[in-house]
């Protein structure tokens, strides 16, 4: 049977154009669609517009503690206006810098949304036209979206991160229900941009999923600056009304605010591409196994519209394990233990491998604090600390937890560390230029040995 592509990707995120330039880099006729913006939502309405805020906030925050250096500074006013239309510069250039590296390599660039027809063939619907395309293999792509949970959004005072980002001016004031990465990001944010952010969190601390110690320095901080956080709070009744929005806690608390953002997690899109006819359970997210394939061998799902994602870096490396497994390669999927996890706020969290709360056996933890850096005190960001934990019997690096300035840069020593099964001995014998922030991550190694040079602390061995 002749088909018109080799292979299509749905959908042109980080994981839909990485699995497209793959497939371009062995040859095969590729085809990528899209039904909104290229580069899809990382790119226009999440990764890069968030972290192109934080970068002002932490710019406002350098500049409030300029006095700390000897700077005197009168008069910062943020023009948010002038804020948001340089997120949009940055947008529009890096979407040109997809669309122009995807041409080059001769991806065909379909505009569309894409339904399948049969299991070769996508339906796809652009401006009132409809066409059909086939493919002899197809990589799903399509991501996520934001879930309201009990709620509704309403576009006006109950918003997603998505709505937040496009709002004309800043809020008088913020409530954020759901204390994960992208609440505390956006609670960090609008802190610093000096607008009161209430933030709920109904589990005992925020970022429930990481690692409470780092978490709790991560909340000390948002709360010096002004950021009110409800942890072991539920929202028992949230409305909205011209004047803004009020929600009746847990606590017994009535609180209000102009604007909410919800944010409680995400919801893959996974139905309504004509997979269920094809026997791929799409529930919870598309089915795959362990080689991201799913039910029907020549259709492969990545990304966000998988369950339990989030990761775009992780849908970019899945992008072309997905490509190598449909053509029949041997393609080991990188393990999640390998897989950076970061949280964008100010100071930043960032993880990799294992937690001390998930440990079996024995083991060595080590915790060095910025405060004993000289780069960090230099550069006047003392706050946080970086993490070792090490198998007792191996030496080997098990897991590294940052939280403190550019943790989300420097966690990628330790993602090496453990990539290539280094032991804590090898880092701590790795030099480190002087003075700089990587040297806190050889320090915490060689503070497992009593050999650290700028802190008396002593690591600690743990027995479960």
């Amino acid at each position: 049977m002749s088909f018109e592509y080799d292979l299509a990707v749905i959908g042109s995120g980080p994981g839909g154009y990485a699995a497209a330039l793959a497939a371009r880099r062995r040859g095969l006729r590729t085809a990528l669609i899209e039904r909104g913006d290229w580069g899809g939502v990382c790119l226009n309405v999440g990764c890069i517009p968030t972290k192109a805020l934080m970068a002002v906030a932490h710019t406002i925050g350098r500049i409030r503690q300029a006095d700390r250096l000897g700077i005197r500074v009168h008069g910062v006013q943020l023009d948010y206006p002038v804020v948001l239309a340089r997120n949009r510069r940055i947008i529009e250039g890096l979407r040109r810098g997809v669309v122009d590296l995807l041409r080059h390599h001769q991806v065909a660039l379909i505009p569309g949304e894409a339904v399948l027809e049969d299991a070769h063939s996508v339906r796809l619907r652009h401006e009132g036209q409809t066409r059909t395309l086939s493919a002899e293999r197809f990589v799903v792509a399509t991501g996520a979206r934001p879930q309201p949970g009990p709620w509704a959004f309403d576009g006006d005072r109950l918003l997603s991160y998505r709505e937040l980002l496009t709002l004309p001016s800043l809020p008088a004031s913020l409530l954020i229900i759901g204390g994960g990465v992208i609440g505390c990001e956006f609670a960090s944010c609008f802190a610093a941009f000096g607008v009161p952010v209430t933030l709920i969190e109904p589990q005992p601390h925020l970022l429930p999923t990481e690692d409470g110690e780092a978490v709790r320095v991560l909340s000390r901080v948002l709360q010096a600056r002004g950021v009110s956080v409800l942890t072991g709070t539920s929202v028992e009744s949230l409305t909205s009304s011209a004047e803004g929005v009020r929600a009746s806690v847990s606590s017994g608390q009535a609180l209000t605010a102009e604007r909410c953002l919800i944010a409680v997690g995400i919801q893959p899109n996974s139905e309504g591409l004509g997979l269920e006819p094809l026997g791929i359970p799409t529930r919870h997210g598309i089915e795959v196994n362990e080689r991201l394939l799913t039910s029907q061998p020549h259709i492969a799902a990545i990304g966000d519209c998988l369950k339990g994602h989030g990761l775009a870096h992780l849908a970019s490396h899945e992008g072309g394990v997905a490509v190598a497994n449909l053509m029949g390669d041997s393609s080991a999927m990188l393990g999640s233990h390998l897989v950076p996890r970061c949280a964008y706020t100010d100071p930043e969290l960032a993880q990799v491998g294992v937690l001390e709360s998930q440990i079996s056996g024995a083991y060595r933890v080590s915790r060095f604090p910025f405060a004993a850096l000289g780069k960090s005190l230099c550069d006047e960001e003392p706050e946080g600390f970086v993490k070792l934990i090490a198998d007792a019997a191996t030496d080997r690096l098990l897991g590294a937890t940052i939280v403190g300035a550019q943790a989300s840069s420097l966690i990628h020593l330790a993602v090496l560390a453990l990539h290539h099964g280094l032991t804590a001995k090898q880092l701590s014998r790795t030099i480190t230029a002087h003075p700089t922030l990587p040297e806190a991550l050889s320090e915490a190694a060689a503070q497992l040995y009593g050999e650290a040079l700028y802190t008396a602390q002593q690591a600690r061995i743990k027995t479960p």
